[in-house]
């Protein structure tokens, strides 16, 4: 058991350790420290361990939370590591699963950053969209998918910013740093959500396998989780 900003968090999924379908990385306790000033560091290793018969090769920190959480305010402030394939999320779900809210996925490149560019918008963006998932018809499906985080403003890794969710009954907004970058108001993607408890994760992870011959080492630094009830 971990204790971050003064509540209970496991060191792994509440399920398991790794997930079947990514089991280049497997959730590590040795990748989940806390400092001298209450800082959590999800860091990412090489350590291979054997699961059913599978090696998976690097540890990854994550943490999640033994609480679940009613309507509300969340929010960390959080420094994005830095390597190839990086993988670092701030995200709840209710189980059974879906639905989920994402307020950030984040992807780097092969650069160890997270700034995309495209034709459409040559300054680039951060990579750091989030996601909504929900049943459609009872299939799953992702809603809404968004990237967040235009140039121009700070560099995710190398300062801490704040990223938050409102959740309530009528809404489900995301901001990062101090701006609104996602709102939802659709009553036919907010009603998933009635009546749920969400379970709080923050992770660091690799998007694939990473890659060979390099240590892998990085560190997502978070000050602190927030909750406030609604």
């Amino acid at each position: 058991m971990i204790n971050f900003s003064g509540r209970s968090w496991l060191p792994q999924e509440r399920w398991g350790q790794y997930h079947p379908k990514k089991d280049w990385c497997w959730y590590d306790p040795d990748c989940v420290k806390i400092d001298n000033w209450g800082y959590a560091h999800l860091e990412t290793h090489y350590n291979p361990k054997e699961f059913d018969g599978v090696e998976s090769k690097y540890g990854v920190g994550l943490i999640s939370s033994v609480e679940d959480f009613d309507y509300g305010y969340f929010e960390i402030e959080a420094k994005l590591p830095t390597g190839r394939k990086l993988w670092p999320a701030f995200w709840m779900w209710s189980g059974p699963w879906p639905p989920e809210i994402d307020i950030f996925e984040g992807y780097t490149n092969n650069n160890n950053g997270y700034l995309k560019f495209n034709r459409f918008n040559p300054r680039g963006w951060w990579n750091l969209p989030s996601n909504i998932w929900t049943h459609n018809n009872g299939e799953r499906a992702v809603n809404l998918s968004a990237r967040t985080g235009f140039s121009g403003f700070k560099d995710p890794t190398k300062h801490f910013i704040k990223y938050g969710c409102l959740w309530t009954e009528d809404l489900i907004q995301i901001e990062h740093d101090g701006r609104i970058v996602r709102k939802i108001t659709d009553p036919e993607v907010l009603k998933h959500f009635h009546g749920k408890k969400m379970n709080v994760i923050i992770n660091n992870h690799f998007q694939e396998f990473p890659p060979e011959g390099e240590d892998n080492y990085s560190d997502f630094t978070i000050k602190y989780f927030k909750y406030e009830k609604i």
